[in-house]
């Protein structure tokens, strides 16, 4: 309708209302497109709070693991610690705890840490990353992601050729199959050991402190073990981050 009014405008020469016909289509188009900017701007935002959210919830639930597996790990190395002036300076005055002595044998056990978070990786593999538009969300999510495949990389070194110091040094450090009361603690060591025991460690505090193999391996399982933990510690202090950048950008505590 407004192209034949054109025409019928042209044709008598009528340029004022021609003027005007155009500004009524120009302006028509630039409404039109900027309805739809709008709505996708709109949609967008919609899709990005969403986004957030899920972050958010994927976010709280890894760090919480992480914290609870690093956790779990804290007493190997704070443990082993208090070990080192027993085996490297020959310091009298008492002998390995029980505990101390199965820390030592399974010295080499580095179990994968949990680190997905699969909202994130879905995000950059749709391109949805992009919908983020806060900058502090971002730079927290690289900085996590980052974090996280550094550990990735370490982890695979850590656990090339850990040293199992029990069937390598037999006489320092022995497995041996022991009964337990029940609700005893230990048994979440009790895998496959049978109803009732455990499957724990002997050692021999001498036999250890003289074989110079022994240390030298001991030493190198504990400096991983160590990696291993400053890792979980790096991993979770870029998850605190992103949990405050979110809580933020969701106006919500954190």
């Amino acid at each position: 309708m407004i192209l034949s009014r054109v025409i019928e405008h042209v044709k008598a020469q009528h340029w004022t209302a021609v003027f005007l016909d155009f500004v009524i289509v120009v302006m028509g188009v630039f409404i039109g497109l900027q309805v739809q900017d709008w709505n996708t701007a709109r949609a967008d935002r919609a899709a990005e709070r969403l986004l957030l959210r899920r972050l958010d919830d994927e976010a709280r639930a890894l760090l919480d693991t992480q914290k609870s597996e690093y956790a779990h790990q804290l007493p190997r190395v704070e443990a082993m610690t208090a070990i080192h002036p027993l085996l490297f300076d020959k310091t009298p005055g008492r002998a390995l705890s029980d505990l101390e002595c199965h820390f030592i044998a399974i010295s080499h056990w580095l179990p994968a840490p949990t680190d997905e978070l699969p909202i994130l990786d879905e995000a950059i593999a749709t391109g949805q990353f992009d919908l983020i538009s806060n900058e502090s969300v971002k730079a927290s999510l690289r900085r996590f992601a980052m974090v996280r495949d550094r550990s990735r990389r370490q982890y695979a070194e850590s656990i090339n050729e850990l040293y199992r110091l029990s069937p390598r040094h037999p006489d320092a450090v022995s497995t041996v199959r022991m009964r337990i009361d029940r609700g005893d603690a230990r048994a979440q060591w009790a895998q496959s050991a049978g109803d009732g025991y455990i499957w724990w460690s002997e050692c021999d505090l001498e036999k250890m402190r003289s074989d110079k193999t022994f240390l030298a391996e001991y030493f190198d399982n504990v400096v991983r073990l160590n990696f291993f933990a400053q890792r979980y510690e790096e991993s979770i202090a870029a998850l605190e981050g992103l949990e405050k950048a979110l809580a933020t950008a969701l106006g919500v505590p954190g």
